[in-house]
């Protein structure tokens, strides 16, 4: 089959989910035997020519002010394709990239729409225009992907006046070339000023509110208290002169926890594998802010790490659950909960054993259920 990913959302970039997601699954499927061709939204700084030597065809798709106009844009490009190719089967990583398939699917009827959704486009939704923009969406297209059960819930409940039956659960994947357990020398940990012999506690994701990143700060005083080599590791880009960030490294003095924490802004790919490996934990307690309509949608930092050899500790909220399941990948608990948060990490660190018999399991689970190969045979599957 012709398969064409239309994305705003490719590496390079500062990581993401749905760039995660774009890459993986145009990895795997011309090892599927379908060709492969990725659009991606043009950026100055984004040089798509590391792909040159990839299995699927990468191209920018140019344009000013996408975010405004990129009903029009995608509209544009997607013609293109079909022109040469009426069979083409799109698979948009966003709703916006997938807008304009209901107009065109009137003139190329053969060809078919897969639409990726990932939490935050569905929970956020604060207007009867949005709604109907992807009620339109879901209405017109072949395949929508949750990556999480919460995520299919909330869709179909949402739209309970118009048929749901093609939206269904997929889970987000990783790359078990790129994320492995590895051997971490002392180079890496004086680049990141980090000590050797710690109990390194991470999380990698931005640094936003619903990260929930200060309730860990919260625990460690519990948590050194038993384990003094405990030492919290907060990765991921943020915004300039950020209030959530500031409020973090605030929170960090009060509690006299300078030498504890380790703030770092962007990990480059190639150590990302080593930071999950050096580490304990990795934690991620995200909480749902209702107010704003922000909750997480899956995770998928949960199984990198789990493919690294490392067990995860992550909330009940939102698609985490389909990420890490408690007591085989890790544990969960209440999200806003210090104390539990605590429990669980203690429970790690006090049972070596146990640590790593998670820490065992998460890499049988990732190998078994959530590689790429096998997610995106599924999703062909489906179609």
């Amino acid at each position: 089959m012709n398969i064409a990913i239309i994305t705003g959302h490719f590496p390079p970039s500062k990581g993401g989910g749905i760039a995660e997601w774009a890459f993986g699954v145009a990895r795997e499927l011309p090892r599927l035997g379908h060709k492969t061709s990725v659009y991606v939204t043009h950026r100055k700084n984004r040089d798509l020519s590391i792909h040159n030597d990839e299995e699927f065809i990468c191209k920018p798709m140019y344009g000013r002010n996408w975010h405004e106009f990129h009903r029009f844009y995608a509209a544009y490009y997607m013609w293109k394709i079909l022109r040469k190719d009426p069979d083409t089967i799109f698979i948009a990583t966003t709703w916006g990239m997938a807008k304009p398939f209901k107009f065109l699917k009137k003139y190329f009827p053969k060809s078919k729409m897969i639409v990726v959704a990932h939490g935050l486009e569905i929970t956020r939704l604060n207007s009867k225009r949005e709604l109907r923009a992807i009620r339109s969406v879901v209405d017109s297209c072949d395949l929508i992907l949750s990556v999480s059960r919460f995520t299919r819930d909330e869709i179909i409940n949402r739209l309970s006046d118009i048929n749901t039956t093609h939206v269904k659960f997929l889970p987000n994947g990783v790359d078990v070339e790129r994320f492995y357990p590895c051997e971490v020398d002392d180079l890496f940990y004086k680049k990141y000023s980090l000590h050797q012999d710690s109990d390194l506690i991470l999380t990698l994701a931005r640094i936003i509110k619903r990260k929930a990143h200060d309730d860990v700060i919260k625990a460690l005083p519990d948590i050194i208290n038993d384990f003094p080599k405990a030492h919290y590791v907060i990765a991921g880009p943020h915004r300039k002169k950020d209030s959530y960030l500031e409020s973090l490294k605030i929170l960090v003095k009060e509690l006299s926890l300078e030498n504890n924490v380790t703030f770092i802004d962007f990990i480059p790919d190639e150590d990302l594998k080593k930071i999950y490996s050096a580490s304990k934990v990795y934690i991620m307690p995200s909480k749902t802010l209702h107010k704003e309509g922000d909750s997480e949608g899956f995770g998928i930092t949960f199984l990198e790490a789990n493919a690294c050899g490392c067990p995860a500790i992550g909330s009940y909220d939102g698609g985490i659950p389909d990420a890490v399941e408690n007591e085989v990948n890790g544990l969960l608990v209440q999200s806003g909960s210090s104390n539990e948060i605590a429990k669980a990490i203690k429970k790690m660190f006090s049972d070596e054993d146990y640590r790593l018999s998670l820490a065992k399991k998460g890499i049988a689970r990732v190998e078994e259920s959530f590689t790429w190969k096998k997610l995106s045979a599924q999703m062909i599957d489906m179609l």
